[in-house]
């Protein structure tokens, strides 16, 4: 018999590690069935618009256009394909993050069973508040960039856990985005570190599926440079829209590593702030005393 995997108690970086690829290993065909069931949709129109946004800047479809004056300017293809890119992408994401930490707290709840019937059903609920949720941390995070790289460092390691404070809290958009930083202080140095191992491994992961890219993309490069009547635009032909659509579904499917650490992460953290699994399991060896009693 497969031992259930406790989320609520403390644990080092290593053990975060250590149990985000168990966690994987042990449900990732439920989990994966029920992202493609939920979040799929998005996930196929993202690609596209991705795939059409790569050939477009890449010059496949004229990337860019003359005005009157003669200074280039974006084609409508262009313009549309990142509009959609970007708003399928915050769809996306949210069903992404809904669904495994719905997922997440259903396994919590049921010790292992999952309802994937009542995980669906609050993800759809909430899918506004994740969306709303989603918007607003990357509007922040990219005006800290904007402003200077380590605001945008910051907030990003900050609001790491914004999803699973939404979820498993309760609490709504505004609060969870003030909770934020109220639930990583004193702890965002090592929840930084935890970050950066856990992206390096993710980086590695997602790196295997884009080999088949690279190698193409290498080859149809070499064959350019040795034949100079060559237009560049056929580099990206049938064949490297294929490969690339293909190592863009797995960099968006393989997020879900990066999902599952941060559950893990908050459930350290809040371990740490609020003692939640320790209260619980002295509340439980209570009960079957009382019960054996």
């Amino acid at each position: 018999m497969i031992e259930k995997i406790q989320f609520k108690k403390q644990r080092d970086i290593g053990d975060i590690i250590t149990d985000t690829f168990k966690f994987i290993r042990e449900e990732w065909k439920p989990l994966g069935t029920l992202i493609l069931r939920i979040a799929g949709p998005a996930l196929l129109i993202l690609v596209i618009a991705a795939s059409m946004y790569t050939q477009t800047a890449l010059g496949g479809f004229g990337t860019f256009g003359m005005n009157n004056t003669g200074i280039e300017v974006f084609t409508p293809t262009l313009l549309i394909s990142l509009l959609v890119m970007f708003i399928s992408a915050i769809a996306y994401f949210g069903l992404l993050y809904g669904t495994v930490l719905y997922y997440i707290k259903s396994y919590i709840a049921n010790t292992g069973n999952i309802n994937a019937d009542e995980v669906k059903k609050q993800v759809f609920d909430n899918f506004w508040s994740l969306i709303g949720l989603g918007f607003l941390v990357g509007m922040i995070s990219i005006v800290g960039f904007i402003l200077c790289i380590i605001p945008g460092i910051y907030v990003g390691v900050v609001f790491g856990t914004a999803y699973a404070i939404y979820v498993f809290q309760k609490r709504d958009v505004t609060d969870t985005i003030s909770y934020s930083f109220k639930f990583i202080k004193n702890e965002w140095w090592i929840t930084f570190a935890t970050y950066i191992v856990i992206y390096i491994l993710f980086y590695v992961v997602n790196l295997i599926f884009q080999i088949p890219l690279i190698i193409y993309t290498f080859i149809n490069t070499f064959t350019a440079i040795n034949d100079t009547s060559l237009n560049p635009a056929d580099m990206f032909d049938w064949v490297y829209t294929a490969l690339n659509a293909i190592s863009l579904i797995a960099q968006y499917i393989l997020q879900t590593i990066l999902v599952i650490s941060t559950a893990f992460v908050y459930f350290n953290l809040n371990e740490k702030k609020n003692f939640t699994g320790t209260i619980e399991s002295i509340d439980n060896i209570g009960s079957t005393t009382q019960d054996n009693a």
